[in-house]
């Protein structure tokens, strides 16, 4: 769920969508895309940043990629800690989706509300691990009254409303990381800088060390150990799925 309430991606399709080779441990240096690739590594070198390139979900029961809504392909600069969590999950397997369900598929093949979403915001008990199920075991899991009966969606809410709480992070930056387009003369003449995007990340990790690890709402656990080596040392960057073209 930090994905989703420090970065504002769309629930579920950004997220579902997620794919190895547009993840910030892997990206701008994956990205296929020669002019874009040269400009990001340029302009990121020190910053962490992922693709929203393409979300995920079925069209005529099959599953494909797709692009985001409105066409809202953009990059994103994450904090540090998120870095390091995707990291981390990266190093853990080696599919080409960021997240897997406890069976190690795509989300998309899951009931997400059901089986995530819904403990995570209602709390559940502890669970133990079963056979053929390695991420199956889990500690309780406290209900988070704030989210009491809100859909997922809630967390894009909230990642806006905290980047519009200072007061000195410009319009533009705002809206183009929530992949909309400012209307009129200020989105034709507006435009983000790489010192908006320092201020970003900057103001996010200390949203995240004050306000959620300082105040009791989230327990560290990391560092964490990580297998010797993936089976695969090289893991596929990208799913393979079918693309969705628009007429």
């Amino acid at each position: 769920m930090p994905l989703i309430a420090f970065t504002g991606l769309r629930p579920p399709g950004e997220m579902f969508g997620r794919q190895r080779g547009y993840a910030s441990p892997y990206w701008p240096a994956s990205e296929p895309d020669a002019e874009l690739r040269e400009e990001a590594l340029q302009r990121y070198e020190s910053l962490h940043a992922l693709r929203v390139q393409y979300q995920t979900y079925r069209a005529d029961k099959r599953a494909v990629l797709a692009a985001p809504k409105y066409d809202s392909w953009r990059t994103t600069v994450i904090p540090p800690f998120l870095h390091e969590m995707h990291q981390t999950l990266l190093a853990s397997h080696d599919q080409p989706w960021m997240f897997l369900s406890m069976q190690g598929k795509p989300l998309l093949s899951t009931d997400f509300d059901n089986t995530y979403w819904f403990p995570i915001r209602d709390g559940a008990e502890e669970r133990a691990s079963r056979p053929r199920y390695e991420r199956w075991a889990r500690p309780a899991l406290p209900a988070v009254e704030e989210m009491a009966v809100e859909d997922i969606y809630r967390l894009r809410h909230w990642h806006k409303a905290k980047l519009d709480e200072p007061g000195d992070i410009p319009r533009v930056a705002v809206e183009e990381r929530m992949g909309h387009e400012l209307p009129g003369v200020e989105g034709t003449y507006s435009e983000v800088t790489l010192a908006m995007e320092e201020r970003i990340v900057g103001y996010l990790q200390r949203v995240w060390e004050k306000e959620v690890v300082g105040a009791g709402l989230w327990t560290p656990t990391f560092p964490m150990p990580l297998p010797d080596g993936p089976a695969n040392p090289a893991p596929p960057l990208f799913s393979g799925l079918p693309i969705l073209e628009y007429e």
